[in-house]
């Protein structure tokens, strides 16, 4: 179609106003990519890349490489195969991307006489995801230095942040952060292109949140890139979906359920119409996520179904889940298998709490007391709060397990106290909920209600449905250890003291040894002020401790 004057006009004015979409209709009026020059296929690229019209972004990428590789124009023609290889690999084909990358390297060295930046880049990627991170900041620095001398914003702050994530996943955090901070600050300061700008949120967020655990960073740089994404034109496709599931689980940390579970929605929407299939996985988790934490426990295993179908991750979601709908046994199999497949530090710190969790459920002492060690030694490694609180409740935890809920109350009030001051709401109240249980075991009630009362509070504002349910049992049915000082494991033993079973039975059935056994029955007796088994029975049966004898 012939360009009737307009379109042209049109096509540049809409690309330098991020209007993207209307940008690739008029430049397809324009005559398509046969019609167009070659900055006019690089702009037109560019805007269907952005907003997700994978076949066409990859016509013109290669359009432009030709054109300026027969040219003699390296650098162009190189920044044209780097977004070839980021399109491919987003889609999961590795052989496409490479293959561009090698065709790249061909041209040899640039204008200037250096290897290309983006080259540069892409080999630093593949070092770093061998281990070999002293090879890829040295490739990088030399990124850099040519960034920095041809005026390259993209990928001056492509080279820093890539740094940072190096020396992140050599184990030094604080060097990392710091050239991580180095880049983003140049991206909130919109020195970097829409593409640019979009990947290095997601990789900023996804570093913090994953590899660091920094709540206070991953809070900062999502409120950064919601503010830079309420100035752009919803875009679709892989950057515009990713960007939205970073921005939701910021959200849902913050409470905002709601909101997140929408931008979620959307992000899987977004990543499954093909441009995004690699990241769609990820999203799909997260939606399940957002459903387990609303209570929505069928929306929230077709979701992790959904995940594990794009080969996302499943865990510890959907262990979680299964121990919210009491199927022990299903919980323990599930992260004992994730656990067994994990690598690195960042996959075990994400299962370990929930490990810790689950096996003190599955009355696993051995399997939950390794898992918190695990995370101490982690807590000391990533230095973050988040992994702290986490620490310090999985020790609590261990604690409740044991009725042992005076060592429990220290670790459970820092594990209350790190989330609160992280301002993530739902981990304050789920601590609130322990030490409610701890507190009742050592006869203080009131402490127990005020502790409930407040995650009550929480919980309704959040949506969060089945911990809501949970709360308002416990304090209409406060069977632990209410007025009669009885710990909830003696109230499991009484019990089972009113169905006649001896000590040893009773060890058996709560897998106690028969000398706990024999503490906690002497504990009972002395709380009931009675001086038999007959007696405890009785007793527990007359004043409601016990609701019906078996």
């Amino acid at each position: 179609m012939a360009d009737d004057g307009n379109h042209l006009a049109r096509a540049r004015a809409f690309h330098a106003s991020y209007a993207w979409r209307q940008a690739c209709a008029e430049f397809r009026a324009a005559g398509g990519l046969a019609g167009l020059g070659i900055e006019d296929v690089e702009r037109f690229a560019e805007c269907a890349q952005i907003v997700g019209f994978r076949d066409e972004a990859i016509a013109a990428l290669a359009q432009a490489f030709e054109t300026r590789a027969a040219n003699g124009q390296v650098r162009p023609a190189v920044a044209s195969a780097f977004w070839l290889w980021e399109a491919y690999n987003l889609n999961s084909e590795f052989g496409q991307a490479n293959g561009w990358m090698a065709r790249a390297r061909e041209l040899g060295p640039d204008e200037a006489g250096d290897e290309p930046g983006w080259l540069l880049i892409t080999a630093a990627y593949g070092r770093i995801a061998a281990g070999a991170y002293d090879e890829a900041l040295t490739l990088l620095a030399r990124a850099r230095e040519g960034a920095a001398r041809t005026h390259d914003a993209d990928q001056l702050a492509f080279s820093t942040l890539l740094t940072g994530r190096a020396l992140v996943q050599s184990g030094r955090l604080g060097d990392g952060l710091d050239w991580l901070d180095d880049a983003m600050v140049r991206v909130v300061a919109g020195e970097t292109t829409p593409r640019v700008t979009s990947l290095l949120f997601c990789a900023a967020i996804g570093t913090c949140q994953m590899e660091v655990r920094d709540v206070s960073r991953v809070r900062e740089w999502s409120a950064a890139l919601g503010s830079w994404l309420d100035t752009v034109p919803p875009f679709g496709g892989p950057f515009y979906g990713n960007c939205l599931v970073y921005r939701a689980v910021h959200l849902r940390l913050a409470g905002q359920w709601a909101a997140a579970l929408s931008l979620l929605e959307e992000a899987c929407q977004s990543l499954a119409q093909g441009a995004g299939i690699r990241l769609v996985g990820h999203a799909r988790y997260e939606l399940g996520e957002s459903h387990r934490f609303l209570g929505d426990f069928p929306e929230a295993e077709a979701a992790y179904r959904a995940a594990a179908f794009a080969g996302g991750p499943t865990q510890p979601g959907l262990a979680m889940l299964r121990l919210s709908l009491g199927d022990v046994p299903a919980a323990a199999t599930g992260i004992r298998r994730a656990l067994g497949e994990s690598v690195g530090p960042a996959a075990r710190v994400e299962l370990l709490p929930a490990a810790v969790t689950v096996h003190c459920a599955a009355k696993a002492a051995g399997e939950a007391a390794a898992a918190a060690a695990e995370l101490g030694s982690l807590a000391e490694r990533f230095a973050s709060d988040s992994v702290r609180a986490s620490h310090a409740r999985a020790l609590g935890e261990l604690a409740l397990a044991n009725d042992e809920w005076q060592k429990a109350l220290p670790e459970l009030r820092q594990a209350a106290g790190l989330w609160r001051d992280l301002d993530v709401p739902y981990e304050t109240a789920r601590c609130s909920v322990l030490l409610a249980t701890a507190y009742r075991g050592v006869g203080d009630d009131e402490a127990a209600d005020l502790e409930l009362e407040s995650a009550r509070d929480a919980f309704t504002r959040l949506g969060a449905r089945r911990d809501l349910l949970e709360v308002q049992g416990m304090l209409r049915h406060p069977d632990i250890p209410g007025r009669h000082g009885l710990s909830p494991r003696e109230v499991e033993v009484l019990r089972l003291i009113v169905r006649g079973l001896t000590n040893r039975a009773i060890g058996a059935e709560l897998f106690l040894s028969e000398r706990t056994v024999q503490r906690h029955v002497s504990n009972i007796f002395d709380k009931l002020g009675v001086n038999s088994r007959t007696q405890a029975a009785t007793h527990a049966l007359d004043r409601g401790i016990i609701s019906t004898a078996p």
